[in-house]
């Protein structure tokens, strides 16, 4: 029986490494499903060699590469890609604190 999930966390809740667990909660599916992501062979992982056996990749890399940007086959888009979310999230940031200033 198929279970519907929902995403349960956001892309900006989220940690700044994540693993399927948190991917699975903000993709709003399977842990199964998720680890599948994380195992093919362009996804940007972070290498186990570097942080032991544990399976952890940068949420913004998986962020791009759930959109379609493949960072290992697209650099350039990337690094823009990356930066329309910095100033997306700084321009929110601005755009909160300007509306606590009228309250």
């Amino acid at each position: 029986m198929r279970v519907d999930n929902k995403p349960t966390m956001t892309w900006d809740e989220a940690p700044d490494t994540i693993s399927p667990k948190e991917l699975s909660k903000i993709l709003g599916i399977g842990i199964v499903s998720a680890r599948n992501i994380f195992d093919k062979p362009d996804f940007p992982k972070i290498p186990k060699s570097d942080i032991g056996n544990i399976g952890r990749a940068d949420k913004e890399a998986a962020r791009l590469y759930i959109q379609g940007i493949k960072i290992k086959n697209n650099p350039k888009e990337s690094i823009l890609s990356m930066i329309y979310f910095e100033l997306k999230r700084i321009n929110a940031n601005v755009d909160q604190e300007k509306g606590e200033e009228t309250e």
